[in-house]
């Protein structure tokens, strides 16, 4: 038999080619292909799928889109002013949307400061004055940690008030100026370490203020309520003033940064309906496609339907990424990863009524782009037709599986639950199952 160490190594080594071989492949994205992904992936409603591609385009490259509960029935677009931080929240506990992952707060106090808060005390005036007018707060600091955290955690669980932290990004300098932005942009006194400020004799006045503040596990979004948008433009022309000024290639990125951060405006799709199921379900049906099309613009697009993967598959492609795998061992690995190229095609044939295996000759015989519409039947040029998948869902989906493949080639044991027989006479059947595919 094989070494299933070699063949583990094998495995990681194809499957690694093969995602830098679909990298290459990728076409950045187009309009229509985030129509087309958005749609997709909200499990073909074109109207969100709409919606989604309509708030990815007026938002542009800087902008971000965040999702919100609306007070009609129908969904709808707005567009406001807000900056973007690649910080999440602090700890688990603020979150307040467990199927997304999210801690959302709204008109929130915001208290900006570079101290590493670790004492309760610090924050006794600060959340005392926000008790008092049942506002909620929202804290960028350097770290909180300790008994400060347990203070704002306890507060938040026991929902005497609704309160959220994050760390402040950056290092260094970088970090002291993105931390004057966020006070700019939200009306707040920078509290500064540097100049001996400390935050026990911080006063109500010298919190900022907000619409609503998205925490998400790595990245925060703040939306402005409009009160200093004179402000934020008057600092993103100083800014550009010094990207002008800049002999230095690093300075310039990180001031088109905060740039970015600053301008960036923020698209809100406004999710209704007639009850809280069916609003639940579009918001996480919206995440997704939100997913996808961000994938999508990071590293483009490729054909669908399985078709690179069945491309990529070829002797031609898979002996050439084959060749430097030093052992047998290796190559049963690799052959492996590449028979499994198949199993997409296959299983969006099956699932649209074909022979799997006719398909997956015909898709092989014809050139790269070129696969099966399942939605049509028709074998054609599916970036024409706009059936594409974000590159980087395909390379995640290749090399995760290698990977999950891997470790259970080399584990000895595996723990899984027995699925519960059914009892006879049980009533109606299951449904038919949804498309399957890639992305």
């Amino acid at each position: 038999g094989y070494n299933p160490v070699l063949m583990q190594k094998g495995m990681k080594a194809a499957s690694s080619r093969i995602a830098a071989e679909i990298e290459k492949l990728a076409k950045p994205v187009q309009s229509g292909d985030l129509l087309n992904i958005a749609t997709v992936s909200v499990g073909g409603d074109l109207v969100m799928g709409k919606n989604i591609a309509d708030a990815f385009e007026r938002v542009g490259a800087t902008g971000n889109v965040v999702i919100e509960e609306s007070q009609i029935l129908t969904d709808e677009v707005e567009v406001s002013e807000g900056l973007t931080l690649d910080r999440g929240y602090i700890s688990p506990y603020f979150v307040t949307d467990a199927q997304r992952s999210v801690a959302e707060i709204k008109k929130p106090r915001v208290l900006v400061t570079d101290l590493k808060i670790s004492d309760g005390y610090d924050l006794v005036s600060i959340l005392e004055e926000c008790l008092k007018t049942k506002q909620p707060v929202f804290i960028i600091a350097d770290d909180v940690t300790g008994e400060a955290l347990q203070v704002l955690v306890l507060n938040k669980q026991r929902g005497v008030l609704d309160i959220a932290a994050i760390k402040a990004p950056a290092f260094g300098a970088r970090k002291t100026a993105i931390l004057q932005d966020i006070a700019l942009a939200t009306g707040a006194e920078f509290i500064n370490s540097e100049l001996g400020m400390t935050l026990y004799d911080a006063k109500p006045e010298q919190l900022g203020s907000c619409e609503r503040v998205v925490i998400e596990k790595d990245k925060t979004t703040i939306i402005s309520d409009g009160s200093y948008a004179d402000a934020v433009k008057e600092r993103i022309k100083q800014l550009q003033r010094e990207v002008d000024e800049s002999d230095s290639s690093y300075d310039k990125e990180k001031l088109q940064e905060r740039i970015a951060s600053l301008g960036g405006g923020i698209a809100k799709i406004k999710v209704g309906g007639p009850t809280e199921t069916e609003v639940n379900d579009k918001k996480l049906r919206y995440t997704d496609a939100m997913n996808a099309v961000r994938s999508a613009k990071e590293l483009g697009v490729v054909p669908g339907g399985g078709s690179v993967l069945l491309h990529l598959s070829r002797p031609e492609f898979a002996d050439g990424l084959k060749e430097g795998l030093k052992t047998e061992d290796e190559k049963a690995g690799a052959d492996l990863v590449f028979n499994s190229l198949a199993a997409p095609v296959r299983q969006i044939a099956k699932n649209a009524g074909e022979d799997p295996s006719e398909v997956v000759f015909k898709v092989r015989g014809k050139d790269f782009g070129y696969g099966f519409n399942a939605a049509t039947k028709v074998y054609e040029d599916l970036m024409e037709a706009g059936v594409v998948d974000p590159a980087k869902v395909v390379i995640n989906a290749v090399v995760n599986a290698a990977s999950i493949a891997g470790m259970v080639l080399t584990t000895d044991a595996v723990v899984t639950e027995i699925p519960k027989k059914e009892k006879p006479g049980g009533g109606m059947g299951g449904g038919m199952g949804g498309m399957g595919g890639i992305g």
